[in-house]
């Protein structure tokens, strides 16, 4: 029963990333078995799409620093789970330099993974039922969210019947990114090197944090800005506003670039995305400052 209940939180979200402009592919057709997206069922990134998405944004690149520049990003050379993911933040929005002659002598060019100037130079992806090999067991997020093959966002649905629904997804998040118990391996890692946001909802509540947030750090979106909450529907509930308010290309890309930081606190370092408040309180200065209002 509370299997079809998280069905009912689950395709409602699906159909509404696919109002967004993200393409939807069921994880089976992702699978090793039935495609060639990934070789291994550990694999977490889709290595063709992102190939392809840095050719079409970087057109001047040639095949040895294409390969370079996605083996890099796809074999991080760092200890934890935090320093991979700060690292790849790092290279996502600060682009990456390789030397090559495009006709004026060798020369440091800039490599971007990801068009932040132009969203829809990007490839926007949802998928469900994605399986990973993690170190002792697979897990299958409910939903997963790629851009240029990179899977950035991952989105827990439970049923709003069970006990507790959203310490369940945000309990279920930490056990798939292994931090409940490190030293057991219950979950799969890798997947998090990447991600950018952990959301939980049962649908009438929706909370998005990050890899470093403990349960109590996970927070409502409440404002879909630039949207107004009556654009979604007359009464929309917490999963609408914050799919509505996080995934729209724009702001998705918009909150990693410019409303992300790592911060050191009490020795060591946390991961922070800005609260709904600051980032409308940020756009609506920039738009007073540009139109003089």
């Amino acid at each position: 029963m509370f299997q079809d209940e998280d069905q009912k939180v689950e395709q409602p979200a699906i159909e509404q990333l696919q109002s967004l402009g993200w393409q939807y592919i069921h994880g089976s057709s992702l699978s090793p078995d039935n495609s060639d997206e990934r070789m291994f069922m550990k694999d977490v990134v889709l290595t063709n799409r992102l190939n392809e998405a840095v050719q079409r944004i970087n057109p001047w690149i040639n095949e040895a620093n294409l390969r370079q520049v996605v083996r890099e990003l796809t074999h991080p050379k760092v200890a934890t789970l935090m320093e991979a993911n700060q690292s790849i933040w790092e290279t996502l929005v600060g682009y990456k330099s390789v030397m090559q002659d495009l006709g004026k002598g060798n020369k440091g060019q800039t490599v971007k993974f990801i068009d932040f100037d132009n969203p829809e130079n990007n490839e926007f992806l949802c998928t469900n039922q994605f399986k990973i090999e993690g170190v002792k067991q697979k897990i299958i997020p409910d939903i997963l969210l790629f851009v240029n093959g990179l899977p950035l966002a991952v989105i827990e649905c439970k049923s709003p019947y069970i006990t507790n629904p959203m310490e369940a997804g945000i309990d279920q998040l930490l056990r798939y990114a292994n931090r409940r118990q490190p030293h057991e391996d219950e979950g799969a890692e890798k997947l998090f090197h990447y991600n950018q946001m952990m959301i939980s909802t049962h649908r009438d509540k929706a909370r998005v944090g990050t890899i470093s947030s403990r349960m109590e750090h996970f927070l409502e979106w409440k404002d879909p800005y630039p949207l107004s909450p009556k654009d979604i529907s007359d009464n929309p509930h917490s999963q609408e506003v914050l799919i509505a308010g996080l995934f729209s290309k724009n702001n998705f890309l918009d909150i990693i670039q410019n409303f992300t930081v790592f911060e050191p606190v009490d020795g060591r370092t946390i991961k922070k995305i800005a609260r709904y408040q600051q980032f409308r309180a940020v756009h609506k200065t920039i738009q007073r400052i540009k139109t003089g209002e």
